[in-house]
Formats: C-alpha cells, sequence, structure tokens
C-alpha cells in the first residue's frame, strides 16, 4: 500500500490535516479551554506578549543581555542583604531578654552603623522626592 504522494493526498494538503485535526480530541478540548481567550479577544493580547518577546530576542545582543544580567545580580544582591539584615535583626531581638525602653532605642541612634543606614535610607528618600513630579495628587 505505498502511495506516491500527489497533490491531494500529502501530509501538507491542507484539507487533509483538517480531517486528521477534526478527530482529535486533545486538539478539541484545547479550543473548548481557549474559547473564552478567543470570544473575549483576550488572546490577541499573548500573542502581542509573544510577538513583543519573539522581536526582544531578535534585536538583543551580548551586551545588552550583559546589561540586564548586572542589572538583575544587583537586585537579587540588594534583596539578599536587606532579608540578611531583617533576619539578623530579628534574631538579636528575640534572644536579647533586656527591656525594650526609649532610651535603649536611643542609645542605638547614637551608634555609626545606624547612622550611616539612617544617613542611606534619607538620601534614598531624597533621590525618590525629586523624582516624583510637582503634581498635585488626583
Amino acid at each position: 500500500m505505498n502511495e506516491t504522494p500527489t497533490p491531494n493526498n500529502t501530509h501538507t494538503d491542507p484539507l487533509s490535516i483538517l480531517k486528521t485535526l477534526e478527530n482529535d480530541q486533545g486538539l478539541a478540548e484545547l479550543l473548548e479551554k481557549l474559547h473564552p481567550l478567543i470570544a473575549g479577544n483576550r488572546l490577541h493580547n499573548l500573542v502581542d506578549v509573544l510577538s513583543l518577546l519573539s522581536d526582544l530576542v531578535d534585536i538583543s545582543d551580548n551586551a545588552i543581555v550583559e546589561k540586564l544580567s548586572g542589572v538583575f545580580e544587583g537586585v537579587v544582591t540588594t534583596s539578599w542583604e536587606a532579608g540578611s539584615a531583617l533576619s539578623m535583626a530579628h534574631t538579636e531581638l528575640q534572644f536579647n531578654q533586656d527591656k525594650h525602653t526609649l532610651r535603649s532605642t536611643y542609645a542605638l541612634l547614637k551608634h555609626p552603623d545606624t547612622l550611616k543606614g539612617i544617613a542611606l535610607v534619607l538620601r534614598t528618600l531624597q533621590i525618590v522626592g525629586k523624582r516624583i513630579p510637582e503634581q498635585p495628587l488626583p
């Protein structure tokens, strides 16, 4: 039963592909699940995102990838340091049996490392404040 491919019975013939897919239960289930996306035109957004990702892959070069990896590494490092500092401070507070008073908290403010941390936070807030436009809130 070896048939030579002719234009009517090749595997690339759209009609034969459609006839094959008519009986495919997996495809029918997929189309049933995609129906709300297609009806609400939300699938267009997914196609747009995939198109954007494809374009980004096409235009990205080693320099862009290295810059993005550097930014990602910086964000991860900063997050890790902040999480470690919070965990360390929490652990110290749990094991410290001294009564917490305003005076003991004020003593922390005199420590040089505390002052550096406060200066960092205040400077960060100052930079954020500069970047906020002078428009009133809606």
